[in-house]
């Protein structure tokens, strides 16, 4: 193991909508992206306020303006991460990485379920060895039903350690 490699230490996966709710225990859930050594929690605490990444879904009803909006099916989904921890003055890793979810709703007769999962992190900057970037693949997707109607939902994202993110799907 060397510091210039990088690992998730936490969690790789977790349920973030269950049956049309926020998870119970999605506040209790992290994945990070660390240097490969065992004293990776020693990361400086110089690190960055997290960056928000919003994921929303909505299904509305097709009804006559009068009378009003409704939908079917309604969720945001925040994707969080503090990013630029150093490891004894180098290199940029993330520490922590969880979601929130400030809206979900479903109807009557529709279910949406979300999980989220990360890939195995690797360094976006292998050609340095004393600047490791932290770089690591993210997928939330999902379902969203009815009796006579399935939908699959993802979304895919790659988080780097300086702060920047790419959408992937």
């Amino acid at each position: 193991m060397s510091w210039e490699m990088v690992q998730n230490a936490a969690q790789a996966a977790w349920h973030v909508i269950k049956d049309g709710e926020p998870h119970q225990e999605i506040s209790t859930h992290r994945a990070n992206a660390v240097p490969a050594v065992d004293d990776w929690q020693d990361l400086g605490t110089g690190f960055y306020s997290p960056k928000k990444i919003r994921m929303t879904y909505e299904w509305p009803v097709n009804v006559p303006e009068f009378m009003g909006r409704y939908v079917y099916v309604d969720a945001e989904i925040l994707l969080r991460f503090d990013y630029g921890a150093t490891y004894k003055g180098g290199g940029a890793f993330i520490p922590s990485i969880w979601l929130e979810v400030p809206q979900a709703y479903t109807g009557w007769s529709w279910n949406l379920d979300i999980d989220v999962r990360f890939q195995p992190p690797t360094n976006a900057n292998p050609g340095d060895r004393s600047r490791p970037i932290a770089r690591i693949p993210v997928t939330v997707s999902g379902t969203v039903s009815t009796y006579e109607h399935r939908q699959h939902l993802e979304w895919g994202f790659t988080l780097y350690g300086n702060g920047s993110w790419v959408q992937d799907t």
